[in-house]
């Protein structure tokens, strides 16, 4: 009687109930009253041009629920992917909080239970920033209770869920959650073997179905209720329940379930040992999955079928649009050339004449050009003559200083000649050079060894160079020469104490875009020895890159340095 009440009080509040959106409202009336077909026809027609975005999503999610209880997936997939595409243009959170309950039921009723959690998470985020419509509310409280008994098999979190769900469902009047939301609780106390307060459950949640009209939802009731009934050695009433809820299914064109209910007939007739009639039921099963299995295959070609000529309705209309978009554009196409050919004529008279203008002004200006040119060369060839002149005039003078002093005296003014005549050839391979941006290694540094070529013969040091000829930027250079000569030097002032054998080795490589300089005497007075010379890392550092010395064997000095040609 309790429960009764409740359910005309129910249908007295829905009475006077204003509902937001009497469209979607009367689409899951036809859901609740098992009229997929027509809801489908229903959802279809208004889906089109809906009156709003947040209609249009209530209808691609309404459309995702039918086929999800015609157990065809994919498609329920494929409207779920809509209406979730939909909700992130709005950016709306209540929506997208429905969404992943959902989602949350649909992997629930396909066995994907760790799917199925994901999705609840997902909502449990956005209920942790914002306040959810009670109707969104309750439908997470209830799937919160089914993952709970299915996933994580905890009764008391399951009863915990079910009973805020139930208790705001009952504030809003919402029959479909009330409904789980008992059908939950009935299943806790059936997995804790109270059978009876379960079949009480059960028995209240028919008769809540039936008032309202669910047929769907009664003949899923009738399976754990008859269930219910089995576990509790009531064998006799769960045969009678069964068979009449196999009737009832079969009056309401619910295939699927008639299949469950006539598999629970076999085995109860089974255990109450009435095996013909139980062998004549597991037939008739036989028999409706057959039937079942065929109408899912008629379904799935009709679908294919179905898709395949709206795509090819669609491709010829697409046909017939690119024909008159083509038409169009030829017409257009037509009236452009025209006026192209029009401009273009206008345009190269145009041209014409201004190239014609500025011809007359271009050979002025190449004669004042070729005559600013010749000029430049000159000064530039003066500029030149005369800087040589000035070098070689320093060299003359240090040349003459070193006569009137002392030999300890002249060996510094020795060192900056030396350094001088290495910048005065950089500067003649510079001025003989058509590039004057470049010098040729080879042609450079092979003269620095000339200069020294006395001071060899003098003091009996045997030279070996080999020097590649590859053209590098003129500063770089310069500190190559200066930093050959500065070796030169060292080596010649402190190498080589008391030796028969002197030797000066050096080679320049260019190995995959970078120079190799490799220097070597076979001194004795630096063996094992810590050097560093200072003018020596001064130049290192000014040429940007890192050097090193061993003296194991000698004196020997090595670095590498990235060629830059621009």
């Amino acid at each position: 009687m309790r429960f009764l009440l409740l359910c005309i009080s129910f249908l007295i509040f829905h009475l006077s109930f204003s509902q937001n959106d009497n469209i979607v409202d009367f689409g899951q009336n036809l859901i609740h009253e098992n009229k997929l077909d027509e809801a489908i026809s229903y959802y279809n027609k208004h889906v089109i041009e809906p009156a709003n975005q947040k209609q249009k999503i209530n209808l691609l999610l309404g459309l995702a629920e039918i086929y999800k209880l015609q157990l065809d997936y994919d498609t329920a997939n494929d409207y779920y992917i809509k209406a979730f595409d939909n909700i992130k243009t709005i950016n709306n959170n209540q929506l997208e909080f429905l969404y992943y309950v959902k989602m949350a039921e649909f992997f629930r009723k396909r066995t994907m239970l760790v799917e199925s959690a994901a999705e609840l998470e997902k909502a449990a985020y956005i209920l942790k920033d914002y306040k959810v419509q009670v109707l969104y509310l309750a439908k997470y409280y209830n799937r919160k209770a089914a993952i709970f008994t299915e996933f994580y098999h905890i009764n008391d979190s399951t009863l915990f869920y079910a009973n805020k769900s139930l208790n705001l469902a009952k504030k809003i009047k919402d029959e479909d959650n009330v409904f789980y939301s008992l059908l939950e609780i009935a299943g806790v106390y059936e997995r804790k073997k109270e059978y009876n307060t379960s079949i009480f459950y059960l028995e209240e949640i028919i008769e809540f179905a039936e008032s309202n009209n669910m047929e769907q939802q009664e003949a899923d009731a009738y399976i754990s209720y008859i269930m219910a009934l089995a576990r509790n050695n009531q064998l006799e009433k769960a045969l009678k329940k069964a068979l009449y809820a196999a009737s009832f299914s079969k009056e309401n064109d619910l295939l699927y379930n008639e299949i469950i209910f006539n598999e629970n007939i076999q085995n109860l007739y089974f255990r109450l040992n009435n095996t013909e009639k139980a062998y004549e039921y597991l037939k008739y099963r036989l028999e409706l999955t057959t039937k079942y299995n065929e109408i899912k295959k008629e379904e799935l070609l009709l679908n294919i079928e179905g898709k395949y000529r709206l795509k090819e309705q669609e491709n010829q209309i697409k046909i017939n649009t690119l024909e008159i978009r083509n038409k169009n554009k030829e017409l257009v196409a037509n009236r452009i050339n025209l006026y192209v050919s029009i401009g273009l004529f206008l345009f190269a008279f145009f041209i014409i004449a201004v190239i014609t203008y500025f011809l007359k002004r271009t050979r002025k200006s190449n004669k004042r050009l070729q005559s600013l040119s010749q000029e430049n060369e000159f000064l530039l060839s003066e500029a030149n003559h005369r800087i040589n002149n000035n070098l070689q005039l320093v060299v003359i003078l240090i040349t003459n200083q070193l006569k009137k002093t002392t030999e300890k005296e002249g060996i510094h003014l020795k060192n900056i000649l030396t350094k001088v005549e290495a910048i005065s050839t950089l500067h003649k391979h510079l001025y003989k050079s058509e590039d004057k941006k470049k010098v040729d290694t080879a042609s450079y540094l092979n003269d620095v060894k000339i200069s020294f070529f006395d001071v060899f013969k003098d003091n009996d040091i045997i030279t070996n160079f080999n020097i590649a000829s590859v053209e590098i930027p003129i500063d770089h250079a310069m500190y190559f020469g200066l930093l050959l000569t500065e070796l030169l030097i060292n080596s010649i002032k402190h190498a080589f104490y008391k030796q028969d054998i002197k030797t000066i080795d050096f080679e320049l490589q260019a190995i995959n875009g970078y120079l190799l300089f490799n220097y070597t005497d076979n001194g004795t007075t630096s063996l094992n020895k810590t050097i560093t010379p200072k003018l020596i890392d001064k130049i290192c550092r000014q040429l940007e890159t890192d050097y090193k010395i061993s003296t194991s064997n000698g004196f020997a000095f090595s670095l590498s340095k990235k060629i830059i040609n621009e």
